[in-house]
């Protein structure tokens, strides 16, 4: 029984001694978040260090948005990763706070001035 203690004992600080000299942040990239824009619906951030070149003059980027407090709520803050057609100006939301949404469709910013500017400024830093 002591060989098996002092084995589980072993692997458990030799996995703990890996682990805590693991490269965990190559994976993750650089996270700069900038406030696109604010109004009364809410608050729309983009994250310029998640902007990745895709096909076909498409973009995949990660933005942030804060829905203003309303009477009956206290306001909620969402994490999208958007995939973005420039030359089109459309866009379709490929994650929702973490969740893949496998059947999202392209479509247009309904003039929605939070989505506009979120596809302004993501095709311009890609151009530039």
């Amino acid at each position: 029984m002591r060989i098996i203690s002092n084995f589980f004992y072993f692997s458990l600080s030799l996995l703990f001694f890996i682990l805590n000299f693991a490269p965990y942040s190559y994976g993750i990239g650089n996270v700069e978040w900038v406030l696109l824009k604010e109004n009364n619906e809410g608050k729309e951030w983009l994250d310029k260090g998640s902007i990745k070149s895709l096909s076909n003059g498409e973009i995949s980027v990660l933005t942030k948005f804060f829905k203003n407090p309303t009477n009956s709520d206290d306001g909620e803050l969402s994490l999208y990763v958007m995939r973005i057609n420039c030359d089109e100006k459309k866009f379709k939301d490929t994650s929702i706070n973490g969740i893949p949404q496998f059947n999202s469709k392209w479509q247009t910013s309904n003039n929605d001035e939070l989505i506009d500017v979120v596809i302004e400024n993501s095709c311009s830093e890609f151009i530039n």
